[in-house]
């Protein structure tokens, strides 16, 4: 193998797949970055046999070849060489040499025969998305998935599509959020449905992060996969999904209130978020009651002591008091983009919905927490 890049496209290139290797797989080859020269440039590859990333570095390849170089290390040189023109080779001992203007680095790699190629996606249906919108969708439901590896199918976002919605959903029991698009017009026979673990969905994110194209999604049988469709750098991702059967969130989402709050979205964020660093000490709790127009937010501690917000409000039914865990309220206010939202009630604990006032593709259950 020998080619030669850019500092810059080479890093950046390291950079994307990097997030692919897990530190702490006892396979020394998996803490390695695959290269492959071919043709027009330099594919990368890094896994962990959970998820694999694929990106492509343009370079001038001077002789084909495989090999591969400490994700890390690599990393780490890179990021401190001079923003100039790289060369890459390899030798007998599998190592990788690194030039670049008077730096030379001789990093030493394993045999690339070693290294696992990434999966197919196996019976895939496929689809495409807008990148912005699965970014949105993402941020919009990531965080409500449970960090809980005694229930690992919580530890993940249940994706389902019929051929006509794309919907998200996730849900650690105490929250659920469920975000829905249309994207088609053609039912599927069979929906699918399929739970991604939460770490391919934030490396997705960060992948399309700035792409503003479409990208194609495959859902097989055990995998999924994602690639941005006219994405220069042909980055690609993969994923396995997670086994078991996902709660039957429809039970648990309330179809009628007899109370609604209509507030601001950031102002009540910024009254929340204010009242929560009393309240951090008390388990994050913090008491929402109507007064006339005004929501009152209050938190009290007795090591921190007291908050008292006043918000605008419109309400519709009877006053309320009820209380919440002030992250899971600043979670879902930080991600919604409307400038108002519905809060909506039963009873003090009953579960609620929040959504946003002027869109029905979005919402998210809240548990409240005990009074007392």
């Amino acid at each position: 193998m020998k080619v030669t890049t850019t500092r810059k496209e080479l890093l950046e290139g390291v950079q994307t797949v990097a997030h692919a290797v897990s530190g702490r797989s006892s396979l020394p080859i998996l803490q390695h970055i695959h290269l492959s020269a071919e043709g027009d440039g330099l594919k990368l590859t890094a896994t962990d046999l959970e998820i694999g990333i694929e990106c492509f570095v343009p370079a001038t390849v001077e002789m084909p070849g495989d090999a591969t170089t400490p994700a890390r290390l690599t990393q780490e040189v890179l990021s401190s060489l001079p923003d100039a023109e790289v060369k890459l080779s390899d030798d007998a001992t599998h190592a990788v040499l690194l030039s670049c203007e008077r730096s030379e680095y001789k990093l030493l790699g394993l045999s690339p025969a070693e290294y696992p190629s990434l999966p197919e996606v196996s019976d895939a249906t496929s689809f495409t998305v807008p990148a912005e919108t699965l970014k949105e969708m993402i941020k919009q439901t990531i965080f409500a998935v449970s960090t809980e590896e005694t229930r690992a199918i919580l530890t993940g976002v249940l994706v389902e599509y019929d051929g006509v919605t794309l919907r998200m959903v996730a849900t650690d029991t105490h929250r659920l959020t469920v975000r829905s698009h249309l994207v088609g017009t053609n039912a599927l026979e069979t929906p699918i449905a399929a739970v991604i673990p939460a770490r391919a969905m934030n490396e997705l994110a960060r992948i399309v992060g700035d792409y503003d194209g479409e990208v194609e999604v495959q859902i097989g049988r055990n995998q999924a996969s994602f690639r941005p469709v006219d994405d220069p750098r042909r980055t690609f991702l993969i994923t396995r999904l997670i086994d078991g059967q996902f709660p039957a969130y429809q039970r648990v989402i309330p179809t009628t209130y007899t109370k609604r709050l209509t507030l601001a979205t950031e102002e009540f964020l910024r009254a929340v978020r204010r009242a929560s660093l009393v309240a951090r000490d008390i388990s994050n709790r913090v008491i929402l009651s109507t007064n006339g127009e005004y929501l009152i937010i209050e938190a009290e501690s007795g090591q921190s002591g007291k908050a008292h917000e006043e918000v605008e409000v419109v309400r519709e039914g009877d006053d309320i008091t009820v209380a919440f865990n002030a992250r899971y309220l600043i979670d879902v206010l930080s991600v919604i983009d409307s400038e108002g939202v519905h809060l909506e009630l039963t009873e003090s604990l009953r579960p609620a919905v929040i959504r946003p006032a002027d869109q029905d593709n979005y919402l998210c259950v809240l548990m409240p927490m005990a009074l007392t």
